[in-house]
């Protein structure tokens, strides 16, 4: 089944117009609507004219690959299916496609190699893969591996309050090795057609991480919350090194750097997509040292670009190990990080290869 998955569908927190404001430009939007009224070969020539006049439009390759296999061309489909796995906005889903196409030709080698990448890529429809009639070849062998499923508590807090959290654990988990644990904001509840953001869940499970998703950054006391959560997930798991990485995004940032300044020796590094501290109390921020921080934000974000450059500047001032990525292009909604390209950020950041 070859499938586009929704912004608004897969990031945990994100809001209908945060997507609606990173809207598939409109050929490639053309072309879906010719594909979806069941007019393969219309969408064909418009999603071919889109990459003529801008061969780095994502969507318009995606789209294409969709609308060859639909009108039964799949060593076309397969090419462009290849094309649009190097855009990381639609890398995952591509990967996918591209997967359900290699299977119907008879091709199980590629095909499984490209589910692989879907994973890698963050694709974690679990659900997808265990029904897509365009797999079905795949299933007897034993190198079909579904992702794992998402696993979901409630921590009752001292406040007498609950809080709901979810976790991806790695491919192979073995509870007695500790591993690396990245906790990063979401809903923390079962929420039907959602299994992660797009910057974390799969891809980063492929890589020996455990995630965690949850609400406390936007809770009434943020920062007691995911303390609690902390020593909850010390009892569960083991923790790389005794310390847990956070990620956050616009207003989970500011939390998120409060909770590390609440107990830096328990946050081995930070990572703002993009984000920034809100105080300039510099006996605040001095606490900070020792964490590694990371600042990804757009060019095309004014506000956000510059008070991440003026935080990043201001830490650097106070011996903070920080880091500032500027990607070009991209606009409040980092698309150019979905697509496993977060997950292999942070496994530089811990020296894995």
């Amino acid at each position: 089944m070859m499938r586009w998955i929704t912004l608004a569908l897969v990031l945990g927190c994100a809001t209908p117009a945060a997507a609606q404001q990173q809207a598939t430009p409109a050929p490639a939007a053309r072309a879906e609507a010719a594909l979806d009224a069941g007019k393969p070969k219309e969408a064909i020539a418009i999603a071919e004219q889109a990459i003529k006049e801008n061969g780095s439009d994502a969507h318009a390759w995606f789209v294409l690959a969709r609308a060859r296999q639909a009108n039964g061309d799949m060593k076309g489909a397969i090419a462009a299916g290849h094309s649009a796995t190097e855009f990381a906005a639609v890398r995952a889903s591509a990967f996918y496609n591209l997967a359900c196409a290699y299977a119907l030709s008879g091709n199980k080698d590629d095909a499984f190699r490209a589910l692989q990448g879907a994973k890698l890529a963050g694709f974690a429809d679990r659900d997808l893969m265990a029904k897509d009639a365009d797999l079905a070849s795949l299933r007897s062998d034993p190198r079909f591996v579904l992702p794992m499923e998402r696993n979901y508590f409630t921590l009752k807090l001292k406040s007498g309050q609950e809080l709901a959290y979810s976790v991806d654990l790695p491919a192979g988990f073995d509870p007695r090795k500790a591993h690396p644990v990245l906790v990063a904001p979401g809903h923390g509840r079962k929420v039907d057609g959602n299994w992660g953001g797009l910057f974390w869940g799969e891809d980063t499970a492929q890589r020996g991480w455990i995630t965690v998703e949850t609400a406390s950054f936007l809770s009434e006391e943020p920062i007691h919350s995911t303390h609690e959560l902390f020593d909850d997930l010390a009892k569960r798991y083991r923790v790389a090194g005794g310390k847990f990485h956070l990620a956050c995004y616009g207003p989970t940032s500011g939390p998120a750097f409060g909770i590390a300044i609440g107990a830096p020796t328990r946050v081995a590094s930070l990572w703002a997509l993009p984000g920034f501290p809100t105080t300039d109390k510099e006996a605040d921020l001095k606490k900070l040292v020792g964490i590694k921080v990371t600042f990804i934000v757009g060019d095309r974000d004014p506000y956000w670009y510059q008070e991440t450059t003026i935080a990043h500047d201001r830490l650097k001032r106070l011996g903070v190990e920080c880091y500032l990525e500027v990607v070009p292009g991209a606009g409040h909604l980092l698309q150019e990080m979905f697509g496993g390209e977060f997950a292999k950020r942070l496994d530089l950041m811990r020296g894995t290869p």
